[in-house]
């Protein structure tokens, strides 16, 4: 509710925690922490209070005075929120915070951001790549093309009702049916998004030749070539698999065929 373009940037209540950390070497971790209130003019005891308390948050109490060059990547990286949080923002803007990790630990992180977040009370604005953690994390999601905004809405919004062939690709895989395909399936003439797991190998409108598979852990995903196109299915685990060159048959709910407002890039 604040118009803040008249405000300088470093008077706005805005802190970033930024994906390469950008910590002091030279410093330990409480002198991180708590160089912003340094900056800021806060006296010695009240930044170190501060700063402790701001480790305790992300679980870092014990560290406070081990350099960055002796925390491992996760650590490093509460450090780095931990001195964002310390300022009290507004807005916490991550970018990308979770690049630098190992799948194991990003998963662990993301858990921990969406506690701060919920505990804290104040917004996030969170830049990822990585669909998966948009989805998983986001309570609303906006997804930019070229610098500008195609879509923003709910996770659920934004997956299952996709307004563009760029959207539907982007976040998660689908497959985009043209306007005349879609046509002659429902009658309406309109490219249409249908994701992979939403197809079962059975009965149905479409069939084609089996082009390739892949084994995923969880499911198994095929490619069939029809219609002019190449299908995406996935196939859960322990469900019969088609070998490459079988023909076979596609079929769908109805309602998982989701007309799009547009077909464009």
């Amino acid at each position: 509710g604040t118009e803040t373009n008249t405000i300088p940037p470093y008077r706005r209540p805005v802190n970033t925690v930024f994906q390469d950390y950008a910590l002091f070497p030279h410093l330990n971790v409480r002198e991180n922490v708590a160089y912003g209130l340094m900056v800021r003019g806060d006296n010695k005891a009240m930044r170190s209070q501060a700063a402790e308390d701001a480790l305790d948050l992300v679980a870092l109490g014990g560290l406070a005075d081990r350099k960055p060059s002796e925390l491992s990547g996760g650590q490093r990286q509460r450090v780095a929120l931990a001195r964002a949080l310390v300022m009290q923002p507004k807005v916490l803007l991550l970018d990308e915070p979770l690049g630098a990790l190992d799948l194991k630990l990003r998963e662990q992180m993301q858990g921990e951001l969406k506690y701060l977040q919920r505990k804290l009370g104040i917004a996030f604005v969170f830049v990822t790549h990585d669909q998966g953690e948009a989805l998983s994390m986001a309570d609303r999601i906006a997804v930019f093309n070229n610098g500008r905004i195609q879509q923003i809405g709910t996770p659920e919004d934004v997956y299952d009702r996709p307004r563009s062939k760029f959207v539907a690709n982007f976040v998660g895989s689908s497959n985009v049916l043209p306007p005349e395909l879609v046509s002659r399936l429902t009658g309406t003439k309109s490219a249409a998004s249908l994701r992979p797991e939403a197809i079962e190998i059975s009965n149905g409108p479409v069939s084609g030749k089996v082009s390739g598979k892949a084994y995923l852990g969880s499911n198994s995903r095929i490619e069939v070539e029809a219609e002019g196109m190449v299908f995406k299915v996935l196939v859960a685990k322990g469900a019969p698999l088609p070998n490459v060159g079988d023909t076979v048959s596609l079929n769908w709910d109805k309602s998982a065929l989701h007309f799009m407002d547009e077909t464009g890039d």
